[in-house]
């Protein structure tokens, strides 16, 4: 990515190495490192409002939910947005609920926020509650992330 120039001081017999970066062409799209969380990250899978989805569902990368899920879902992170409804189990690194969530879910990280109703059994190793979310089942948490 850098070119390597090897440049001679003019009054000095040492040499020194010095990093360039390559010129920017404004006409080419930039590009994102070939990291799948990062490009997950940009482009997430999403399940519209409206939609309904009965089955399983194991991936790598984001998912925001706005329809309504069935089943077992294994993700990094998930998304159940405010007109969103997840009825089943799920297993991800991050979950952030604004709308329904019913089932079991593992997670590391969990955001209840404002509006959001989940019962259940919720195993978590960190989590952020919001006034005016509703809560109801069991709710563990993990002494390891």
């Amino acid at each position: 990515m850098f070119n390597k120039l090897k440049q001679t001081k003019a009054n000095q017999n040492t040499q020194q190495e010095v990093d360039y970066a390559e010129p920017v062409d404004s006409r080419k799209p930039a590009t994102v490192a070939a990291n799948p969380i990062a490009d997950a990250a940009l482009k997430p899978s999403i399940i519209s409002e409206g939609a309904v989805f009965d089955g399983n569902l194991t991936f790598n990368g984001v998912l925001h939910l706005d329809g309504k899920y069935t089943g077992n879902i294994k993700a990094d992170k998930i998304t159940i947005g405010k007109n969103g409804s997840f009825n089943g189990k799920f297993d991800a690194d991050t979950v952030i609920v604004f709308g329904e969530l019913k089932g079991e879910v593992a997670c590391r990280d969990l955001t209840l926020n404002a509006g959001s109703n989940v019962s259940g059994n919720i195993s978590y190793f960190s989590i952020k509650v919001q006034p005016g979310s509703t809560v109801s089942g069991e709710l563990i948490c993990t002494q390891k992330p």
